[in-house]
C-alpha cells in the first residue's frame, strides 16, 4: 500500500502528515505501521489510542480520512493481494469503531435494514 493512501497526497510524508495534522509524529508512524503490518497492531494500540485523545478536531479528522482511505483502496484492490488487504480493511475498520465509536462506511450497511424493520411495524 503506497503511502500516500495514509496520507492523502502521493507526495506527502508520513511525517509532514503528521504535522499538518497536528499529531505526533509517533501516532502517525504508528498508524501506517498497523495498516502496513497488520500483526504489529497489537503492539501499538496503546500508543495510537492514548495519542489520539490529545488530538484536536483536525487530527482527529485526518486519522478518520485516512482510516477511510485504508478501507475504500482495500475494498478496490481486494484480488491483489487477498489475505493482506482482508487485513489491512480489518486494522482500519477496527482502529476507526475502537477510536470513533463508529464505522462511516459500515452505517448504511446497517441503518438500511433497521429502515426496512420499522418499515415492515406500521
Amino acid at each position: 500500500m503506497d503511502v500516500g493512501i495514509i496520507t492523502g497526497s502521493k507526495t506527502l510524508s508520513v511525517e509532514k502528515w503528521a504535522k499538518a495534522a497536528g499529531m505526533q509524529p509517533d501516532m502517525a508512524r504508528a498508524i501506517d505501521r498497523s495498516i502496513r503490518e497488520p500483526e504489529e497492531t497489537p503492539y501499538l494500540l496503546e500508543k495510537i489510542v492514548a495519542s489520539f485523545s490529545d488530538l484536536k478536531r483536525r487530527g482527529k479528522d485526518e486519522v478518520r480520512n485516512a482510516l477511510l482511505r485504508v478501507q475504500i483502496y482495500c475494498a478496490i484492490n481486494s484480488d491483489s493481494d487477498p489475505i493482506k488487504v482482508s487485513k489491512q480493511l480489518f486494522i482500519a475498520e477496527v482502529l476507526e469503531k475502537l477510536l470513533f465509536g463508529s464505522n462511516l462506511l459500515m452505517m448504511e450497511e446497517i441503518e438500511e435494514p433497521v429502515k426496512q424493520a420499522k418499515k415492515g411495524k406500521k
